[in-house]
């Protein structure tokens, strides 16, 4: 075959130097332009806004007062060692409170003066809403100022804890009574219904150590406090026996409470530690985008 076509000829151009780092150059600027507000709207994206932690505050507190339309059979061994423990402490409510008003300078009940009502500073009040709210308060907002999950964490939990026990305190208060020791020393089970508005009647249950407790289980099932973990469940633990010294509550009214307010902050743990491995996604490829500018 002949003929002009017959050895086509292949063009080659060769790219000159300056045209090749210039294209590198745009092809790099392209891709940090986009890498960087790529990377802050992944970052607000993961991040929780204020309105949808306060739907999962409820979310929380809805799944723990309604748990007995959901009661699972571990769900009920669970509330049979708590009735247990309530039912074995009724047993010595009576005598164990006539020893505490006859033995007033025993070491047991001395050594409880720091968090009893006449003391000089009110450390027993870390177990009531006044206190703990607050103090939730200005952790969530310490989070979210210094952008530290953590601290955000713990402030809502331990809000989420004393909201789901205070309300339920508040339903028995509706339909259930039950005298304060100071009132009925001698009768443990001086109960009656309906409930009443007199707060010496509001005996069933501790609110103090139940909120408190909440607090210590959620913190203790949600971080690692190591050694920090019994000297807060000793603290809460104190604040409850500060207040049978008192005689504000019986014995088993502190059982209960105390239990009630673990199984509120485990379970608060156990949801939210469930959402965060839900959310969490594998990195994915990163995105590069370049292209090329012809120069010449």
């Amino acid at each position: 075959m002949s003929g002009p076509d017959a050895n086509p000829r292949i063009m080659v151009v060769e790219r000159h130097p300056l045209q090749h780092t210039i294209t590198k150059r745009v092809s790099f600027l392209v891709l940090l332009a986009l890498a960087s507000p790529l990377r802050i709207t992944n970052a607000q994206l993961r991040a929780d806004s204020t309105r949808r932690q306060l739907e999962r505050l409820v979310g929380d507190i809805w799944n723990v007062w309604s748990s007995p339309a959901h009661t699972t059979a571990q769900d009920l061994e669970g509330a049979m060692v708590i009735a247990g423990a309530t039912g074995a402490a009724m047993t010595v409510d009576e005598r164990l409170q006539h020893w505490i008003n006859n033995n007033p300078n025993a070491w047991p009940v001395a050594i409880l003066h720091p968090l009893r009502e006449g003391a000089r500073y009110p450390a027993y009040e870390l177990g009531s809403g006044q206190y703990l709210l607050p103090i939730s308060a200005a952790l969530y907002l310490a989070g979210s100022m210094s952008k530290s999950q953590g601290l955000r964490d713990a402030g809502l939990g331990c809000a989420t804890a004393h909201l789901t026990t205070a309300g339920v305190r508040g339903l028995l208060f509706l339909l259930v009574q039950r005298e304060r020791p100071r009132e009925s020393p001698d009768d443990a089970f001086n109960f009656d219904v309906p409930g009443t508005r007199d707060w010496n009647k509001h005996s069933f249950f501790s609110g103090h150590i139940a909120n408190s407790m909440g607090c210590a289980s959620f913190l203790s099932h949600r971080f690692s406090l190591h050694a920090a973990e019994p000297v807060i469940y000793g603290y809460v633990i104190a604040i409850g026996a500060g207040r049978v010294v008192d005689g504000r509550h019986w014995f088993s009214d502190t059982v209960f409470g105390a239990l009630f307010g673990y199984v509120v902050g485990r379970t608060i743990s156990e949801r939210m530690l469930g959402r965060e491995q839900t959310t969490k996604t594998p990195p994915g490829t990163p995105l590069m985008i370049s292209f090329s500018v012809p120069i010449g």
